[in-house]
């Protein structure tokens, strides 16, 4: 059986990788209900924007793949590297060294959680 999917994207967000991996960990294979609950709460200042990108791919799978909201879940948030800005900062004996302020990519993917049939013992 093929399991539908919706997906949402988001590029250059202004937070690196390891900052939005921080958040977007702990929302995978969730029911959509109890991510959205979770980042709420977050104090993270990237956990609105995946909170939004959240509503944004449920919102895919409503309008677009006519999915049931209510049993959809987190299958998986894929983040990756954009770019990286370079600045310098000076240093002693007219020296500098380099800054990066790297930007971030994500992507959203729910799925619909099918519920399973109960097998019988004599089956």
């Amino acid at each position: 059986m093929i399991e539908k999917t919706a997906v949402a994207y988001l590029q250059t967000v202004k937070s690196s990788p390891m900052k939005v991996m921080r958040v977007t960990k702990n929302v995978t294979n969730l029911p959509v209900s109890d991510a959205l609950r979770s980042l709420q709460f977050s104090k993270l200042k990237i956990a609105p924007i995946v909170r939004a990108l959240i509503y944004s791919a449920m919102s895919n799978a409503e309008n677009n793949h006519n999915m049931d909201v209510d049993s959809l879940y987190v299958k998986g948030i894929d983040v990756g590297r954009a770019f990286a800005l370079r600045r310098f900062a000076a240093r002693g004996r007219g020296k500098s060294s380099k800054i990066l302020k790297t930007f971030s990519n994500i992507r959203v993917v729910l799925a619909e959680r099918t519920p399973r049939k109960k097998q019988q013992k004599g089956e």
